[in-house]
């Protein structure tokens, strides 16, 4: 008749058997690799089309700023070029740009000096400010909207919103939307005398 082993060693003998059973390893260690994995994967696809999305786009814009700032230039065509241009990577992408134009390099993308006592920002009563445009009011940016006229400097900007076709699900980011921006700086071609100057007179808020 077969004896029967005590509890204790009938346990300590199966314990003993599964620390040495290798079958189904490869399988858990996958379960527990493979979505990080496919995780990193999507994200260099999804890190990979923004990239390159980019590098169309700056190519593009400055291709628009260069043919705007020509006498014949057509800020609509240039405009309807970029956004053809870079839906052809980003499909049913949002394209929106805008046109500032300055007087000078110097100036481009910035405002009147202001004595700004409180620092708060803004032109507050009895604070002083130059004022370089000469429209007697403070002004946090020189630009004006538009293409500008000869010999201007004109910042074109061109922003993308896009749904991303790599988005990663299941992370504590909002990767439903993407922007991309890109800026170019041109002066126009000096197809007239410019119109006006900036000067250095005293404004009072």
């Amino acid at each position: 008749m077969r004896r029967s082993l005590p509890l204790a060693q009938c346990v300590s003998a199966t314990a003993r058997r599964l620390r040495t059973d290798k079958r189904g390893v490869t399988t858990i260690e996958f379960a527990l690799v493979a979505p990080v994995f496919l995780m990193v994967i999507v994200g260099c696809l999804d890190l990979g089309q923004m990239v390159y999305a980019k590098g169309v786009l700056d190519g593009a814009v400055e291709k628009a700023a260069r043919d705007s700032s020509l006498e014949t230039g057509d800020t609509s065509l240039a405009d309807g070029m970029v956004k053809n241009t870079i839906t052809k990577v980003l499909p049913n992408a949002t394209v929106s740009s805008t046109r500032k134009s300055y007087f000078d390099f110097t100036n481009a993308n910035k405002g009147e000096d202001l004595d700004d006592e409180n620092g708060d920002g803004e032109c507050s009563e009895d604070e002083s400010f130059t004022d370089l445009n000469g429209n007697d009011r403070w002004d946090e940016d020189l630009g004006e909207d538009g293409n500008g006229g000869a010999n201007d400097v004109i910042v074109y900007t061109v922003t993308v919103a896009y749904d991303p076709v790599f988005a990663v699900p299941l992370v504590p980011i909002d990767w439903s939307r993407r922007e991309i921006e890109s800026t170019a700086v041109k002066r126009n071609q000096p197809f007239a005398l410019q119109d006006g100057s900036y000067t250095s007179q005293p404004g009072k808020c």
